[in-house]
């Protein structure tokens, strides 16, 4: 049985993916469920981006221009303009199965109770096809997860998923981050509620084509970056009584998060930063120690020893 909306509403934020763009929005427009809308927000383009969508004859795309302010923005500007009451996100050089927004459908009629809708993802790289679409996956596995528990927040990933659009509203959108801008608001989503999520793997998050995040770790093994934004949100929701039900569960997801920013700086060299990020954390387990412990070897063995593991993980 369909959901009760009229239609998704697309936002594909766009900055320099010339070679990638218009395979993104062939799989968005392929949908088996077409989408009432697909809003492309061109955050300054020089390679050709701007003439790959224009080239697209689809009354369906509606193109935006900003300036260069980063994909949160640029999103923002999106649910802005859209008029559908879910808004489904796609990165614009990563691909969906022809029925991911079939899958979504079906989980918000699932569960209509839910702020967030996600299906499964997995990693590739270029040069890559869009994922078949599977019979079977509307009816694929779902449940509702609690964001904040365990490693939930390893099932929600911008290009997969789809919120109502009141519901990021009220949230505040997304935060103006250069990085973690997409987790900020997951974070503020989950205050209202839970989330759904499919075991169906119908989006495809493409890597090795420059992104932002290849471009984060490329910063990474120069200096340690400053606190992720997201630990200074927690913070804040914590000192906020309105939220007390939520503070335990925003505690522990806190907690979580330092020990993995902080295993992400052991990986690249920066003990010293790893020990100052893990000294907040409140409730030390295994990881905790291992990583503290970790971080004390000096930072060119460190270095080596991960490049060793990747490696090693390349060949396997």
């Amino acid at each position: 049985m369909p959901g009760e909306n009229t239609g998704f509403s697309v936002v594909v934020p766009l900055y320099n993916k010339a070679g990638q763009v218009t395979a993104t929005l062939r799989s968005v427009l392929s949908q088996t469920l077409c989408p009432r809308e697909v809003i492309v927000i061109d955050n300054g383009s020089t390679d050709g981006s701007v003439e790959a969508v224009q080239a697209i004859a689809d009354a369906r795309v509606r193109l935006l221009h900003e300036a260069l302010r980063g994909p949160g923005p640029a999103r923002n500007r999106g649910i802005a303009e859209a008029s559908g009451e879910w808004i489904a996100f796609i990165d614009a050089d990563d691909l969906w199965a022809p029925n991911h927004l079939e899958v979504l459908d079906a989980l918000i009629a699932r569960y209509p109770d839910c702020p967030l809708v996600g299906s499964g993802f997995r990693w590739a790289t270029l040069p890559v096809a869009p994922p078949p679409a599977d019979p079977a996956a509307v009816n694929a596995p779902s449940r509702k997860i609690d964001f904040f528990a365990g490693k939930n927040c390893d099932r929600v990933w911008t290009s997969a998923v789809a919120v109502r659009r009141s519901a990021v509203i009220a949230a505040g959108g997304f935060g103006d981050y250069p990085a973690g801008e997409d987790t900020d608001l997951w974070i503020h989503l989950a205050l209202s509620g839970h989330f759904a999520v499919s075991e169906a793997q119908t989006a495809l998050y493409v890597r090795g084509n420059g992104g932002i995040m290849e471009a984060r770790h490329a910063e990474l093994r120069r200096a340690p970056p400053p606190p992720s934004p997201n630990l200074a949100t927690i913070a804040a929701l914590l000192g906020d009584p309105a939220h007390h039900a939520h503070h335990a569960m925003l505690r522990a997801y806190g907690d979580m998060l330092r020990v993995r920013f902080a295993r992400q700086l052991v990986y690249h060299g920066h003990g010293v930063a790893a020990r100052d990020l893990l000294g907040g954390v409140t409730s030390r387990g295994r990881g905790w120690w291992l990583w503290w412990s970790v971080s004390l070897v000096p930072g060119a063995v460190l270095r080596f020893g991960a490049r060793v593991w990747h490696l090693r993980h390349r060949l396997r």
